[in-house]
Parts: structure tokens; sequence; C-alpha cells
């Protein structure tokens, strides 16, 4: 007995381990995998670094919200949680609670209003207990930024409701105690949490609108105004102690008002009749009033008095209907279209002066553009202009515009750039900018390739760059356009110096160009080709410390690898290095207060998952575990490859193995390509359906290679150009690796990289099948196309940009035609899939026809996928998991010899479609 006993248990003992092992054996991906798969995003610390929140999420469905003490590992998840924000006090987060994806669809079904479909709640998380509040109906909430022990929130009204069911409502959720106010239809909260001010209005015979403010220090309240105009653009100043808001009538009639806590009641400060408001000019209902940070100056809008709508007396068939396009109109009349609702809301920028009690207006139809400092308390904005240009833009990659110095105080403006190329912003983005102390302009000059400074009290321009030996602009450029520069990194102390990158270090420079220019990286950068980037750790501060220890993100351009360094601005050296892996890491963020930081890491096996620790990466541990079920599949691994190309050019790439290979197995190889990919070899790619591309997850866990190269590109000759690095890649990747199919080649691309596939397999049959997204088949009728899109003209691409013809139609005709692959389908011997949507605003879908029919024309096996009202990537979840299908069945049949689907033996009649 105790024999069969222990034999019974032995038996027992190895099913569980038989059974463990199968349990363990990992699995291909499937398509029915992506419902569960996860994101994760909104990483957020607490400022004093104790909490962290993060929230994880399916690509369809229902996900989670995490809350972590870090200091206790104390952990809350909350279902369908999102868009958390903690409070500056650390005492509690709050968050969105989104209703369940299912029964929103029933709601769909049910066909109910919008007011009687489930939505979403406020939830609230008081810390460190965690312990939970949710409240119904919420359409938005605030926690002020500064000493925060309040929220405010908005709920929104029950269908049966009128007007007075939208409620506004003050929590301190310690304690709980709630004030509420009816009938609510706008707020705003003061960001020092002291002032709370809102629009409610009562619906008797006529809806009267009152304005109310409420101190939540004192518990004061007061009513500032009441008016049976609508009321729009709530807002309070950053103190606490100013209101503003805008009132718009049946007339069209709109008014500023402004209210200081020392005023029983708010009062009109502009309208029609303003002194310094253009004649015919009125404030804009489309603008929202803004304070500067010290409160002393009010921004708003103001445009042209709209016109006077006719009444409507013609019937639909009565009216004519037509664009009539212009050779000289400034903006081709696709674009007008495309633009047409914003133009009609377009404001032009003024500013109310406080203690002067003047308007003045800033922007007008001649210079419309303005742009001030997010804090609006200088004394300079700059202005710009494109209308001199817009013509000339339309045709070339320049974006030209005339940038101006504006003085706020009185409106008076200065040209100081004519036709420049490139953005306008301030401190550290665009190609011209005032720096943050308003001492100098600096930009960027295409002619010359150097940076500029322009000291705003007058004198001439400054050549800050000339001693830097390095490019300090796009050195891989190779478009028949001028390279952008790399950009600049911020500013010192009060504009003492300003730091612009090269294509790996940072320069140190004096604006006033007294003092050398000095490699604060000291060439580390370039010695080693690691490409390092200031990482702004805290955004509120508009200036680096002179003597501030600076972090600093690095990328080695050759191996991959990517960590952090740290080095003093002071003591220009080679940086210390704080972290360097193999790995990919994105820009960490910083609790305000403490010395904490989150950031995430991935490699193409290893998801993005989230880590803590202190500011120099030390103490390094996840907290996060976004896709464990990842354990369960087939995956697998990638190897930067690098071989020379037909035309002498020594090129990157990466190549995909499947896990877990069999060095008996021959495997087949699909190439994927878009410019340059190699920098992303530590980027994971979750399974997912495709929008326009192959997965390469799913196809490396399915027995696929994948190959991605480096293409560089000759002027004029893109598809000899995609010949040269793609082939001749290819061919190297045979020669070094056994287990590659040779009679099993595959190719796919999209868009740009669709085109050049187009025209591949006119010049190549290594290829047994191809799939081509969206691709220009031909250039001369693609040059005279339209983005529909963003309305604009395609001609710019093929003189300037990407597809790099360098001339026109006119200029290099055979060019063109050599480009084309609709000229030479009669040459083509490959299957092509293609895909291309007769929505699609960047490459016109004729595009694909025509390549289509010339296929067909020919006899050649040619399938195109045109999935309707789909733009040029897919965004319908249904069809991007049909084009997923679709896609593999077509290379499973030509590279695994699979049984071909009926789609492609047999087609989908339209009798059938959808069926």
């Amino acid at each position: 007995m105790r024999i069969q006993k222990h034999a019974f248990f032995t038996l027992f003992c190895l099913f569980c381990l038989f059974t463990g092992i199968l349990r363990a054996e990992k699995v291909p991906l499937d398509h029915d995998v992506y419902d569960s798969w996860n994101t994760l995003s909104r990483q957020k610390l607490s400022d004093d670094g104790r909490y962290i929140s993060w929230e994880v999420n399916p690509q369809q469905g229902d996900g989670w919200l995490f809350i972590k003490d870090l200091q206790n590992d104390q952990k809350d998840s909350i279902p369908r949680g999102r868009h958390a924000s903690f409070a500056s006090t650390s005492g509690f987060v709050a968050f969105f609670i989104e209703p369940e994806t299912e029964a929103v669809r029933q709601g769909k079904l049910d066909e109910l209003s919008r007011l009687e479909m489930p939505q979403q709640k406020l939830g609230v998380l008081t810390l460190p207990d965690f312990t939970h509040q949710t409240f119904d109906r919420v359409q938005s909430f605030v926690i002020p930024e500064e000493q925060a022990e309040h929220i405010v929130y908005h709920s929104i009204r029950l269908p049966e409701d009128t007007l007075e069911g939208s409620s506004l409502h003050l929590l301190n959720p310690v304690n709980s105690e709630t004030i509420t106010w009816q009938g609510v239809t706008d707020y705003s909260v003061s960001e020092n949490g002291h002032l709370l001010a809102f629009v409610q209005a009562d619906q008797n015979d006529e809806t009267i609108y009152t304005i109310q403010t409420y101190d939540i220090l004192t518990k004061n309240s007061t009513t500032v105004h009441e008016t049976r105009d609508e009321v729009k653009g709530l807002q309070a100043d950053h103190q606490g102690i100013q209101l503003a808001f805008i009132t718009h009538d049946e007339n069209d009639s709109v008014t500023l008002y402004h209210w200081q806590e020392d005023q029983k009641s708010a009062r009109s400060i502009v309208y029609s009749y303003t002194a310094g408001m253009h004649d015919d000019w009125v404030v804009s209902i489309n603008a929202r009033p803004e304070f500067s940070k010290d409160g002393k100056l009010l921004f708003f809008g103001t445009a042209p008095q709209p016109l006077p709508v006719p009444a409507d007396t013609l019937l639909p068939e009565e009216k004519h209907n037509v664009d009539v396009w212009h050779y000289r109109d400034p903006l081709i009349q696709p674009m007008q279209l495309v633009r047409l609702s914003d133009e009609k809301k377009r404001s032009y920028r003024a500013v109310y002066h406080i203690d002067d009690d003047r308007m003045v207006q800033l922007a007008d139809t001649k210079m419309p553009e303005i742009v001030i400092d997010n804090k609006g308390g200088g004394q300079y904005a700059m202005g710009y202009s494109l209308l001199p240009y817009l013509i000339q833009n339309s045709f070339e990659s320049g974006d030209y515009r005339d940038v101006y110095l504006v003085d706020i105080s009185d409106g008076t403006r200065k040209q100081i750039l004519e036709k420049h190329r490139g953005s306008v912003h301030l401190s550290t983005r665009g190609d011209a900018r005032l720096s943050p102390g308003e001492n100098y302009l600096i930009y960027y000059q295409q002619s010359d390739r150097n940076w500029y400074s322009l000291p705003v009290t007058g004198g001439e321009a400054i050549n800050l760059t000339a001693a830097i030996p390095m490019p300090l602009y796009d050195e891989l450029h190779d478009a028949p356009s001028e390279p952008d520069p790399y950009g600049i990194a911020g500013w010192v102390d009060n504009d003492l110096y300003v730091l612009i990158y090269d294509r790996f270090d940072i320069w140190k420079v004096d604006p006033t160009g007294a003092e050398d220019p000095i490699c604060l990286t000291n060439g580390y950068g370039r010695a080693n080709q690691i490409r390092f980037r200031y990482v702004n750790l805290n955004p509120d501060e508009p200036f680096l410390g002179r003597r501030e220890q600076i972090t600093l993100s690095a990328f080695a351009e050759r191996t991959k690898q990517s960590g952090f360094y740290q080095v003093r601005m002071h003591r220009p050296d080679n940086p210390d290095k704080l972290v360097m892996e193999d790995v990919r890491y994105f820009n960490p963020v910083k609790a305000k207060d403490a010395d904490v930081m989150a950031w995430r890491k991935s490699t193409f096996t290893d998801f993005p998952d989230l880590w803590v620790g202190g500011s120099d990466f030390t103490h390094a541990r996840q907290v996060s575990n976004a896709n464990p079920q990842q354990a369960q599949y087939l995956w697998g691994e990638v190897q930067l490859v690098e071989w020379v190309s037909f035309a002498n050019d020594s090129l990157q790439g990466l190549i995909y193995f499947p896990e877990k290979m069999d060095s008996e197995k021959k495997y087949p190889m699909i190439v994927y390509f878009y410019e340059r990919l190699s920098d992303r070899k530590h980027v994971h790619y979750i399974p997912t359906p495709s929008r326009s591309t192959i997965n390469i997850s799913y196809a490396v866990s399915n027995g696929y290679i994948v190959f991605v190269p480096d293409i560089p590109y000759i002027i004029g000759y893109p598809g000899q150009s995609a010949y040269n690095a793609i082939v001749s890649g290819t061919k190297a990747m045979l020669n070094q690796f056994d287990f590659i199919d040779r009679d099993n080649l595959g190719i796919q691309g999209q868009s740009w990289a669709g085109y050049q596939i187009a025209w591949l397999i006119t010049r190549t049959d290594m290829f047994k099948a191809a799939m081509a997204g969206a691709p220009v088949s031909n250039m001369i009728s693609a040059y005279g196309g339209i983005r529909w899109s963003t309305g604009m003209s395609r001609i710019y691409q093929y003189e300037e940009t990407q597809s790099r013809i360098g001339g026109t139609i006119w200029d290099q005709t055979l060019r063109y035609i050599e480009n084309s692959p609709v000229f030479f389908a009669d040459r083509v011997n490959t299957p092509l899939l293609m895909m291309h949507n007769d929505a699609d605003g960047a490459v016109p879908w004729y595009q694909g026809i025509e390549y289509f029919m010339a296929l067909r024309r020919l006899n050649k096996p040619v399938w195109m996928l045109n999935y309707n009202d789909e733009a040029h990537n897919l965004t319908r979840w249904p069809n991007r998991v049909d084009l997923s299908h679709r896609m593999f069945e077509f290379f499973d049949h030509y590279l695994k010899d699979a049984p071909a689907p009926l789609w492609m033996t047999d087609g989908v009649p339209a009798m059938k479609k959808n069926m």
C-alpha cells in the first residue's frame, strides 16, 4: 500500500511538473491579444516626492489608475481612474473615474442623449490613509497650484434638470466640508487658492447672470456683477485679488469687465469706443482674458465687428455654390476652406494696463501674431507676420515671416528681421526668440548658419557663433533645403549666457559677444559620439543658475545606449556620468520639493515601465508592471548591424530575430523602413493592430525576421537612394546571417516608404512580396496635388523637402519621370498589396489608383485596400484589426506558403462588402 501511495505521489508530482512546463511554454502572439495589451501614461510625483501616480490603460476598454506611497509601499488601484492631480500639500489626490466602456456602448445602442449617457465621476483619495470619496456627474475640477487644501469641482446637470442643476462645489477632502452653489455656468480659481469666482444663472422669465467671488480664507462672498448678457472667459488673477470677464449681448455688443478686491462691483473697461480700439472693432468673445503673473496687465483679444448676416430667403436649389480659385490668392482655396472656422474666430492680442487704466492694441491685420511670455509681465513681446510671403510659402519650405519687437507699454513695433526663415517663440523654442530677461533677441540666420544676438535697446546684430568650429545645424540633413539648427538649451542668470547645441555638445555663449564661446561639455560628446541635451527638471524657473549643476540626457549615436550625465555651469569639463545603459531612457520628472525622480526605460524586449529613485538615479526601483502577460508569449531580440551601401556609405540598421530560433531552420524576412530608424533600437513595440505598418513584435513572435535599414538620400534621386541602401543592406544581411531564407523576402512600408517600395519593385525582383501603404506612384500628377488635411499644395515637398527632387517639373522633368513607379510598372514582377484610403489627407488616393490600374492593365498581381472614410493612417479599431489580418495573410501566403485567403483569390464583390 505504501508503495502504491508512493508511486501515486510520484506520478502526481511528475504530472504537476509536466503541466507546469506546458503552462510555461510560450506561444506566438496572435490578433486576439490586442485588447489585453496595456499602455502606461501620465506618471506624476507629488511635490514632496512621497507619492506617485500612473495610468495603465488597455488599447480598448477600461483601465486603471495606480497611486503608490513610496515611503511605505502602500498602493491603491482605481478602476477607470484618469488624469490624477496631487494637491501641493500632498494631502490628497483627485482624479476622474470614467464610465464603464460597456455602459457607454450600450448607451449609444439605446440612442441616449448626451446628458442621459453614463457620466464620469470625481474620485478623491486623502493621504496618507488612502480614504476614498467619489462624486457623481463631474465635468471638471481644479486644485489650486499653491498650498491647496481644497478642491473645486463642477457637476453636470441631470437630464431632467434645468440650468440650475449644474452645481459648483468647494470641498475640503480631509474633513469632507463642502459648500455648494447651484446654477453655475463657469468658474475660475486663483493659482494661490485664495479666490473662487463663478457665474450663476437664475432662470425665471429672463435669465439673469450673477458673477460672484468667494474668499476661501475669510469665507466672505461678494456679488460683483449682474447682467442679462451672456458671460464668457471668467478669469481670476494669480494672487486672487482681481477678476476679468466678457459679456456678450444679443446685438453682438461685447464688453470686457474688471474687478479688484477693493471694489464693490466690476466695471467695464474695454468696449467698442474705448480709446485704443480700432474703428469698427470689438472685444473678441473667442479669446479668454489672461492676467500677467504680477497682475499689472490684462491680455485679451479684439477683432473686426462681425458683418451682419442677411436674411436667407432662398431655397438650397436656388443658390449657387462655387469656390473661385484665383492665381493671386495669398492662400489657395483648399487652405482657406480648411482654415475657415479658425479664421472666423480669429482674434488679435491687446492689453489693458490696469494701473494706468488704458488699452493698447498689440496685434492687428498687418501683424497678426504676438508671442508673449507666459508670465506676461515684461515690457516686450515678439510679433510676426507671414502675410507678405503667403504665396511663396505655399511653394517653398521656408515658412518666411517678418519679425517685430513690440513694446507692450504703448504698442509701438520695430521690424527687426525681414523674411526670416523659421519659427518664432520665446526662451528656448523657435529659430528667433526673445531672451527671458528681455535683453536680447537671438535668432538663427540660414544664410551663414550662425546664431545672432540683437540688443533690444538697439545696436548692430552680433554674430555669436562664428568662432564655434562645429556645425550648429543638422549634419545629416539630406533634402534640397537649408538644414535646421539644433537649437538652444536655455539661458543663464538674467541673460548672462545662452546655451546653444551642436550635434553632440552644448556651448556656453555670451550674448554680448565679448567672451569667446566655451564648450560646456568640453567636446566630450563629439569625441565619444554622445548627444547631450539639457533636461529641465524645474520648468517654473526661467533661468539656470551660473553655478548650477545641470542634468543632461545622453544618447550614443553609434551604440544606441542612453542615460544621463551632469555638468556644472561654471566649470566646463567632461560631464560626470550618472547612468548609461543599453536601453532607451525617457525624460525624467523630479518632485518639486524633494530629491526624488521618476523615469521610464525600455528595450525591444522590456516594456517601458515606471521607475523611481534619487535625482542622481541611485536607489532605482521599478514601481509598475503594466504587461505581465508578455511572459506567456514568444518575443524576440534586436541587433544593431552595419554595412557599406552601393553608394559607399557606411550605414546602420536593426535586425530583429524571433525568440528561440532553430539553428537548422531558415526564416523568412520582411524589410521595413522609413528614412533613419536605427536610433529606435530600444523602442518597445507592444502588440497593437496596424495603422499602416507591420508590428515588429508580432512579426518576430510569428517566425519572421525583420530588417530595418537606414537610408541617406542623394538630391534628385530618392528612388535610387532607397535602392542603394535597402538592396545593399538586404544582401549584407543574407551574407551575415545564414538562417535568413533568401527565397522568401518581403518588404513593407507606408507613405514615403510606400512610395519607395512601389519604385523598388520596378528595379529588383529580390522581394517575393511587397506591401506599400499610401504610395505616390506618379510624381508629375502628385506634384500638382493637394494635401487635403491642410489644404496645402504638394509642390514644396518635391522641390525642397522629403520627396527630394530639388526642382520644378519644368526644370527637372526627367527626374520626376525617373522617380515615378507608374512609368515603369511593366517591369514589376513582385506581387503587391497596397492600402490607400479615400479620405487620405496627405497623399491623394488617386496615386494608389494610378498604380493599381497600371498593374491591373499589365495583368500583374496587385490588390488595393481602401478603408472608407479613413485617413492616411487608420484610426478606427476594427479597420486596424482587419488590416493586420490581411497584411499577414498576404505575407504568410507568399513567404510561408500558407493558403491564400478568399479575398486574395476571389476578391470581395461589392454585394458582399462588410459581410
